[in-house]
């Protein structure tokens, strides 16, 4: 926990590892932080030998919670702490136990080891203080692998541990009275905040009001407003006051970098009085400073002697002096010309700054989330801002969806050189194992069903998989200390992959009793698989939005918002939620739905070529560029094919695209030379929902069907759960996510009070239910739909003829 502190009461409540110094803390380097030897190895080896010990003795103690309270100087300070292990000393009193996991050989750094007889220390200590007889302080140290075990006992003077705690409290105090000063400046900056435009626009008022009373009352919001509303700088508004104020801080979690750029601006513009951090955080991958993504300090510069020289550089003082919004390529260039790791530098950035902007899976994602957001952090002093909020349904299942592949397995094994080491050798053989472990259980899932079924639902071999570890451990352990021998460490290393995924899928499996779960085998394409399914990850994401003081989240399309909250996983009764309709003029937008084709699997052969025919006739109408969105890329492929568009330029997107691809294209659809564009995209895709369209650079998007997910056994495994929860099977796992993009993919269109556009949608199920009910209403304005049905061509014409004709000029300009 952080530190908590009360200086009109004069109380401080501290963790254990407060008392640490931060020297010694950060000697623990990149082999605590990003070594493959601790990432989830520790645990597993502390439980093992836990239960080993209490199955030895009865009278044995593991995870000992302990609080003691002292008087310092007219402060309470009270100190918690949990001690790894209790045993009872043969004769009499205990023994504190520090239980840690080494590699080959007992290696410990020589920075470890002393903060972790430090730590060891102050729980002998606070039992001590406690009453209880200690009889000794002890480091276990268990080597990883093969499970040997050696005790290390630790000289313990109570009284000496006692004037260390006190040291450090004199300084801890002293840092903490200069962070309130700094604090009651930014409480002084927070009640200056003001809004920073003009005047806000209709359906902002609404928004401000709402989030400042869900957070006097700690509790949560969802907010369903139309794109172009600024839906973010009146969320982040109240939220940055309230926070300033109270001493709180703020995450804004996004599924996209673009979105992640737009909160970063709009933190920019609030922060006019430079009175708070902002920091943008970027995927590790992406802040590497190294030619190759090894975190280890013996193969890459920038994590060698890493604390070291962050502490002799000041480079997070530096940083935080020169800049008040904290940006990647900052922290890159300052940090790689201190030859420091950026994206190392960044984490230590996020325990500094008030406002942290970044992707989901830094608080959601249990392999990848900050450290404040882990299972036992205090989160009821943030408040966290979810964009697209809808989006985090489908990535919570893929947080606890893990799965394992035969091919991967092979191809790990492959990977590893021939004539190879006997660390490599037992690497292979057990990548062996485990593909053949897998496609065994995808034949067995599969041979009842037929050669022509390719996925079912089927029982796993737990028990294989489980008594794969101990080798898996052993041979991980043994191939690390091979490459550290012979410097062979290599980025995306194929075996330690596959060991990581393995933790993974048997992390999950753990996890995986109930109804919220399926186990599923399939085959594709020469590939076996392995799967759990998590159908519900409202447990798992709930378990963090439900300790903050408040999350908000913010989306266009959240209908009916009981299933976003409940599969999301906020408390009901604490949950509150609004929908703000448009404030855009309804004249600057046309909604025509096109009843004349159809576009279910049976009956699209027959209607490409009245769909490309309907698509170009609309295209010639409009005077500027034209987005169309497809349900796949064979469909796409196939209306394009039939396509006949003379004299504008039809830009297809492809699945294979690169990043650079996929710029040129928005570049062409933003230069005034290249003419009309009609750009062609699959719904869903980076062009649907991953892209801003500013201004005039859009104005006509046409959506083909109701972009449905496709029909996997995944589908009909959610189809069945939300059927058996909310009675409502098809719409929930087919409808709601469809008509979700299709609403997102319209919203790229009006932006502003300026904007004007067309939407066409092709297909007669939009005026079917359940489809119809997920149409925005202010599309109909209280009509029923069968008033937007039309031909898209004409539609266009009138609608671009009708407009004002500097609005007109301005288009065809």
């Amino acid at each position: 926990m952080a530190p908590r502190f009360d200086f009109e009461e004069r109380t401080l409540e501290l963790a254990v590892a407060d008392l640490l110094d931060a020297r010694l803390r950060r000697n623990l380097g990149f082999v605590n932080r990003g070594g493959y030897e601790r990432l989830w190895m520790g645990q597993a080896i502390h439980s093992r030998y836990q239960e080993e010990a209490l199955a030895e003795s009865p009278a044995y103690q593991r995870e000992v919670p302990v609080s003691v309270e002292l008087d310092h100087r007219g402060w309470r300070v009270t100190v918690q702490g949990r001690i790894d292990g209790l045993r009872q000393a043969a004769g009499g009193g205990a023994v504190v136990e520090e239980i840690k996991s080494v590699r080959r050989g007992g290696q410990l750094s020589a920075g470890a080891r002393e903060i972790y007889e430090r730590q060891a220390l102050i729980y002998g200590w606070m039992l001590s203080r406690l009453g209880r007889e200690v009889a000794g302080v002890e480091l276990v140290l268990i080597e990883i692998g093969s499970g040997r075990t050696e005790r290390q006992e630790i000289d313990f003077d109570p009284d000496e541990v006692e004037t260390a705690v006190r040291l450090r409290l004199n300084r801890l105090i002293h840092a903490l009275q200069e962070e309130a000063e700094a604090a009651e400046r930014r409480r002084r900056a927070g009640g200056r905040l003001r809004f920073p435009y003009p005047e806000m626009r209709p359906g902002q008022p609404e928004i401000v009001a709402a989030v400042e009373e869900a957070l006097s009352t700690r509790s949560h919001l969802l907010v369903e407003a139309p794109t172009g509303i600024g839906k973010t700088v009146a969320a982040l508004l109240p939220a940055l006051r309230f926070a300033l104020e109270r001493q709180q801080r703020v995450y804004v979690l996004t599924a996209k970098t673009l979105q992640q750029e737009m909160a970063t601006r709009v933190l920019e513009i609030l922060n006019e009085e430079r009175a708070f951090h902002s920091l943008r955080l970027r995927a590790k991958a992406k802040m590497c400073a190294n030619d190759e993504v090894i975190c280890h300090e013996e193969f890459c510069p920038y994590a060698r002697d890493y604390y070291l020289k962050v502490e002799r550089s000041g480079i997070v003082r530096r940083l935080l002096g020169d800049f008040p919004t904290l940006l990647p390529d900052d922290v890159y260039a300052v940090a790689s010309a201190t030859e420091v790791c950026p994206f190392e530098v960044s984490l230590e950035l996020t325990g500094k700054a008030q406002v942290v902007v970044c992707d989901y899976n830094y608080a959601f994602d249990p392999y990848v989330s900050l450290s404040h957001f882990s299972r036992d952090s205090d989160l009821s002093n943030v408040v966290v801002i979810v964009d697209e909020i809808h989006n985090l349904v489908e990535r919570g299942r893929g947080y606890y969806s893990p799965s394992l592949s035969a091919l991967e397995a092979w191809r790990a094994a492959e990977a590893l050189p021939v004539g190879r080491s006997a660390a490599e050798a037992d690497a292979a053989a057990c990548c062996r194992r485990l593909a053949k472990t897998i496609s065994r259980a995808v034949d067995h899932g599969l041979e009842e069903l037929g050669g022509a079924v390719r996925a079912a639902e089927a029982l796993l071999p737990e028990d294989e998989l489980w008594a794969l570890r101990p080798d898996f451990d052993e041979a991980f352990v043994a191939y690390l200390e091979h490459q550290r021998e012979t410097t062979s460490y290599r980025a995306e290393d194929p075996f330690v992959g596959l060991y990581f995924d393995l933790l993974r899928f048997l992390d999950g499996l753990a996890l995986s009793s109930g109804d919220a779960f399926s186990h599923c085998v399939e085959r594709a394409d020469g590939e076996d698989r392995i799967r759990v399914l998590c159908k519900d990850p409202s447990r798992f994401l709930g378990g963090v939005i439900n300790r903050t003081r408040s999350t908000i989240g913010l989306s266009a399309t959240l209908s009916p918002p009981e299933f976003y909250r409940d599969l999301i996983g906020f408390d009901a009764d604490r949950t509150a939620s609004i929908s703000v309709p448009s404030p855009f003029p309804a004249e600057n937008r046309r909604v025509v739905i096109d009843d004349t084709v159809a576009t279910t699997y049976r009956e699209r052969a027959g209607n490409y070529g009245p769909i490309a025919e309907r698509l170009a006739a609309m295209v010639r109408e409009v005077p500027g560029n034209t987005l169309a969105l497809f349900p796949s890329y064979e469909f796409l492929r196939q209306v394009h094919a039939r396509l006949e568009l003379d004299g504008r330029r039809v830009l297809v997107q492809e699945r294979g695209d690169s990043d650079r691809e996929r710029t040129e294209m928005l570049h062409l659809l933003r230069s005034p030379l290249a003419g009309p564009v009609l750009l062609m995209a699959v719904a869903g895709g980076v062009f649907a929902e991953g892209v801003d369209y500013p201004g005039e650079m859009l104005q006509a998007v046409v959506v083909v069907g109701p972009c449905l997910p496709a029909v996997t056994l995944e589908q009909e495994l959610l189809r069945g759960y939300y059927q058996e929860r909310f009675e409502r099977g098809f719409e929930y796992s087919f409808v709601v996510p469809g008509m979700t993009r299709v609403v997102q993919a319209a919203g790229r269109l009006i932006r502003s009070a300026d904007d004007v556009g067309i939407i066409a949608l092709l297909d007669r199920r939009f005026l079917q239910r359940p489809y119809r009910a997920h149409l925005p209403a202010e599309w109909t304005a209280g009509d029923e739909p069968e008033s937007l049905v039309g031909d898209p061509g004409e539609a266009a014409r009138r609608f671009f003829a009708g407009i004002e004709p500097t609005a007109a000029s301005r288009q065809k300009n």
